[in-house]
């Protein structure tokens, strides 16, 4: 039976789609930046102006209100915002209008349209902020009691307006894309995954009366830790992606974009199995009921050869994740393999201890020093198997 063709280790996977489905998903974010609370002042001030110069009525003030809730850090969270308001609201005013209309405000009217506009509301994939935006659309028409169809229409026109206005202050410029941060946030993953290894040789050296059955080596909650790292890299780059959208200023960037995802991917599939190498040396060693044939001092050794392999393989602290000497990584991969498989022979020979735990071990280290060794490798080649488990 045939295969099915299998996709590259090209990092894609993890890219955020962009799609209509997840523009409308976009929430309100912080506004740091002195450059952002003047662009945000600005275009609040000029929806102002516009709205109250076009409406007839007080309905203008939807128009600077809406500015003030849809311009983001990007276009795109701009865009999403912009177009869940302007959706929510239109829906909100229509079906209240026609509700009022027909049965008029009592307290009775309004718990049922209060009940239709948050199942409705419910039911529409928008982020919380534009679900919540029907029901205070309905609320606002029967805050104003009587409403014409004219004055509804005015009300979503000055939505649009504010809309129109936000998406326009955030190309005046477009903000400037900052890979920087998700270059930190993949450069502090690396140096935990490989001060982890560190970790685990130090108190395996200094580990010297054994634990209780229901007591963990320390190391073992930095290795929890290491998922919190991948969370925050994984949200920096879909920050980069979203900030280079619709954004003429990150058409320099996107070439990039691929490149940085394959280096989280890579990054990630190494911290799985470094977890997983925790998991083992926590279980096995130091433990009274259990002797692995491989020794603590040389698996201390192993680790911290793994550790320098890391450094030149990923990069050193502070410098960009990436090989810094392929021909040392090379020296030093090889030399590191040739041992690994030297003592797994050799404790298979002595079958002294726990082998198979310990050959095991000896197997997960290996493959970890592979990845490293591979890790600038163009996807597609020859040796391009490594997988996230």
């Amino acid at each position: 039976m045939a295969r099915a063709e299998q996709a590259p280790d090209d990092g894609r996977e993890i890219l955020p789609d962009l799609r209509l489905s997840e523009v409308l998903q976009q929430r309100p974010e912080p506004f740091r930046s002195p450059w952002q609370v003047a662009r945000l002042a600005i275009a609040v001030t000029v929806s102002w102006a516009i709205g109250y110069w076009i409406s007839p009525s007080s309905f203008g003030i939807f128009a600077p209100l809406t500015t003030l809730m849809v311009v983001a850090t990007s276009p795109w969270s701009t865009w999403g915002l912009s177009i869940q308001r302007i959706v929510s609201s239109a829906i909100g005013v229509f079906l209240a209008t026609l509700w009022v209309t027909w049965v008029g405000v009592t307290w009775w009217s309004v718990l049922i349209a209060m009940v239709v506009a948050l199942v409705l509301a419910s039911r529409l994939p928008l982020s919380l902020g534009g679900q919540f935006q029907i029901p205070t659309s309905v609320l606002f028409v029967f805050a104003l009691g009587a409403v014409t169809w004219e004055q509804a229409a005015w009300r979503v026109i000055d939505v649009i307006i504010g809309g129109a206005v936000g998406i326009l202050a955030i190309y005046l410029p477009p903000p400037k894309p900052k890979p920087e941060k998700f270059e930190a946030s993949l450069q502090s993953y690396r140096d935990h995954i490989l001060e982890l290894l560190e970790a685990m040789a130090a108190e395996i050296r200094e580990q010297h009366d054994p634990l209780g059955p229901d007591v963990v080596h320390h190391f073992v909650q930095d290795s929890r830790s290491l998922r919190g790292d991948a969370d925050i890299a994984r949200q920096s780059l879909v920050a980069l992606a979203e900030s280079i959208a619709f954004n003429p200023r990150g058409r320099g960037y996107q070439p990039l974009l691929a490149e940085d995802a394959l280096r989280l991917r890579r990054v990630a599939s190494i911290g799985v199995h470094v977890r997983g190498i925790a998991g083992v040396v926590n279980k096995d060693y130091d433990r009274q009921w259990i002797s692995p044939a491989l020794g603590e001092d040389t698996l201390a050794d192993l680790l911290e050869e793994l550790a320098a392999l890391g450094r030149v393989a990923l990069g050193s602290p502070g410098m960009p994740v990436g090989t810094e000497s392929p021909d040392q990584v090379s020296e030093r991969a090889h030399a590191l393999d040739t041992r690994l498989r030297d003592l797994a022979d050799q404790i298979v020979h002595a079958s002294a201890g726990e082998v198979l735990e310990s050959v095991s071990l000896l197997g997960r280290l290996e493959y970890v020093a592979d990845q490293m060794e591979g890790f600038d490798r163009q996807p597609g080649e020859s040796d391009d198997r490594f997988e996230d488990d």
